[in-house]
């Protein structure tokens, strides 16, 4: 593998002069191998590769016409690729092939549990192996969206959402499993139907990292919209879902009140408090979601033997009636001329 040289410290300066980032040789010395199993990565880590720009002192606007300057930012075990046989764009993830991560995320992909419904964990569409290092893996994903990244336009679209990752939490709680990073970040869907020109994944307000996108479509007019559960880099199996007791602090949300590495607690319901914090913060971004509050504070419960459970929260979502779902909703930012613009005129290249 090739060796990363040392940090200037100025990335600009680096990436003008057709220099890889400290985080980038990894894709580098890995472009043989991945190519060799159908993946294509962008041209910046071919073998041989050369800026597409000449002047080493371009501008840094100049330099970001140039999809081959675009470069991760800190989260350098993701990548994405392009599956040659099917020109399909996909996300690769470094991860130790003796990881539970890995197992966890594998058996979630499994046969038998890929094909239940109720299942949304990101699907895990290969896995690659170094053959000269046995405790290097890389599993291959679809490319999703954060979940708020557009804005929702109606009660319905968000109970949509909330009831495919309860549903989801709680079979993942049935097959033993607790995220432990139920967060927000964490929380993605499939983007294919929502922006049918598709985004880059290092600049995703463009289709291909120069061109921007501006259209899109409206969750409701997308059937079949799925939500998943991305990242089980901390998630944990375990024999059985009732009593356990575990300790830990790593999470994007660290105020679940009892977070703590030395006093053990109940894995499962600090997923509850995680996801239950997220519906209750995107439905006070909102007019229109404060139904969805309810659910948010049961969830949250400062004592988790008080936290709601997911059936019971299920349940809360389907009291929802056709009339109710069917309603607006509004980033409380949004003026009033833009509410007009959307609601009558379809103007909804403007996120």
């Amino acid at each position: 593998m090739s060796v990363a040289p040392p940090d200037t410290g100025d990335i600009f300066f680096d990436i003008r002069r057709g220099k890889h980032l400290a985080n980038e040789y990894v894709w580098v010395s890995y472009y043989p191998l991945l190519l060799s199993r159908g993946y294509k990565l962008r041209p910046r880590y071919a073998p041989g590769w050369q800026p597409s720009w000449e002047d080493p002192n371009v501008s840094t606007a100049e330099l970001l016409s140039h999809e081959d300057a675009l470069t991760p930012a800190k989260r350098a075990e993701i990548m994405d690729a392009v599956h040659l046989p099917d020109n399909r764009h996909v996300v690769l993830k470094k991860i130790r092939a003796s990881s539970e991560e890995l197992q966890i995320a594998q058996f979630l992909s499994s046969k038998n549990l890929s094909s239940d419904p109720r299942n949304h964990a990101v699907p895990i569409l290969d896995t690659i192996y170094d053959p000269n290092d046995k405790d290097v893996a890389f599993i291959v994903m679809p490319i999703l969206l954060e979940m708020n990244y557009l804005p929702f336009r109606r009660v319905g679209e968000f109970a949509d959402a909330v009831r495919q990752y309860l549903t989801g939490l709680q079979f993942m709680h049935e097959n033993n499993i607790a995220h432990r990073d139920a967060c927000y970040f964490n929380l993605m869907v499939d983007p294919t139907e929502l922006i049918p020109g598709g985004f880059h994944f290092f600049r995703d307000t463009t289709h291909d990292g120069v061109t921007p996108w501006r259209e899109w479509r409206e969750r409701s007019f997308v059937k079949s919209l799925r939500y998943y559960f991305i990242d089980f880099g901390i998630s944990r199996r375990y024999p059985t879902n009732t009593g356990v007791l575990d300790v830990g602090i790593s999470a994007q949300d660290q105020s679940f009140p009892e977070r703590s590495e030395t006093v053990p607690y109940d894995p499962f319901k600090t997923d509850i408090y995680h996801l239950g914090n997220v519906i209750l913060n995107i439905a006070k971004e909102y007019d229109g979601l404060e139904y969805f509050s309810q659910i948010g504070n049961a969830m949250t419960q400062r004592n988790p033997a008080d936290r709601a459970s997911l059936s019971d929260m299920l349940a809360v979502v389907d009291r929802l009636r056709p009339k109710q779902l069917e309603r607006r909703v509004w980033l409380k930012g949004n003026p009033w001329f833009l509410r007009i613009l959307i609601q009558f005129f379809g103007y909804d290249w403007c996120i």
